[in-house]
């Protein structure tokens, strides 16, 4: 039986190793076989199989089945759609994304709403490149062009972020760091500037949509 070494550092492990004694990597071993409905392991000498690729930093996932990016050490299913460098490594390079089914964000404007499905987001703002909202949000002088962004990941998690407004925005009170995803719950007071105040909530899919 071959020696098992790390795919990362090349340290030598014990057969019972389940991550690396020197980089803490997940070691690669060709379990997939063990889950109904798994992946197989991907082989380095099979041209049929195109390599998952983590969708944080490109790096290769030597087991279809781990959480956890053995270089960035970031969680594979976090990332959405066209996240991070995997997203461009070549053409059909697979990313070994998890998505599961989320929920729908809704964001109200008094009695109108606009919806962001799993692994979209939505522009608010004034500006010609936001269609959707300009027409809702273009009589307040105070919110910005391009004033912050919704979105809504794969597996339900939403969150908002300021695109360096001029006045700010803010979640139940508190401001929202600028290029910071700040998280949005069912409920949430969404507030752009000093006056310009959305509704947040989160519901299963299929439950219908109201523009």
């Amino acid at each position: 039986m071959a020696q098992l070494t790390c795919a990362t550092c090349g340290l030598a492990a014990e057969d019972d190793d389940l991550v690396c004694r020197g980089c803490s990597g997940n070691l690669s071993r060709p379990v997939a076989a063990r889950h109904t409905g798994a992946v197989r392991a991907v082989r380095a000498d099979d041209p049929a199989e195109e390599p998952l690729l983590c969708p944080h930093c490109g790096a290769p996932v030597p087991v279809p089945t781990n959480q956890v990016c053995v270089v960035c050490q970031r969680l594979l299913r976090d990332a959405g759609p066209g996240a991070g460098a995997g997203a461009g490594a070549g053409a059909g390079a697979r990313t070994a994304r998890h998505d599961v089914p989320g929920t729908v964000l809704r964001i109200r404007f008094g009695a109108v709403e606009r919806t962001v499905t799993p692994g979209s987001t939505l522009l608010l703002g004034r500006d010609p490149a936001a269609p959707t909202t300009r027409p809702l949000l273009e009589r307040y002088d105070n919110v910005s062009r391009r004033h912050a962004t919704v979105g809504l990941e794969p597996d339900g998690t939403a969150w908002v972020r300021d695109e360096h407004s001029t006045n700010g925005t803010f979640v139940n009170g508190s401001p929202a760091g600028a290029g910071e995803r700040t998280p949005l719950r069912d409920g949430d007071v969404l507030r752009l500037a000093s006056d310009c105040t959305l509704g947040v909530s989160l519901d299963p899919p299929g439950s219908g949509e109201r523009h």
